[in-house]
């Protein structure tokens, strides 16, 4: 862990140097019934992750034609490979065996994100 409390990065590249976790989720023979069971309960895990700020950006991955893949991804603030796994171990979708997940961790060094709040309407953009 580095003095910020976050995990150590590799100093050997410049830039923003922020070590994140990578989770990449599969079916696990699940059914397309027993996933859309689980489905309102890991979207509102993954809501609450969000706010309480653990989780930086999830979602699916798609086919060359725009369609679900089955695949998925989270990227997760944690201090430790561990304490991720931990952490996806509690989502409904691992929880109850219907996915498989696993854990890599991801140094951000360079790369823009745009934000634009328009604060009169309450509009934003994420570009």
């Amino acid at each position: 862990m580095t003095s910020s409390g976050g995990p150590a990065a590799d100093t050997r590249h410049a830039g923003a140097q922020k070590v994140y976790f990578v989770c990449f989720t599969d079916p696990d023979g699940a059914t397309v019934d027993e996933i859309r069971a689980v489905l309102p309960e890991h979207k509102a895990w993954v809501v609450e992750q969000e706010s309480a700020g653990h989780l930086v950006m999830a979602g699916p991955f798609l086919t060359d034609e725009h369609v679900y893949s089955g695949t998925g991804m989270l990227i997760v603030r944690a201090s430790s490979a561990q304490e991720a796994s931990d952490f996806m171990s509690a989502d409904p979708m691992h929880a109850s065996g219907l996915r498989r997940f696993r854990i890599v961790p991801w140094q951000v060094n360079e790369g823009t994100l745009d934000v634009r709040l328009t604060l009169s309407t309450g509009r934003h953009e994420l570009g």
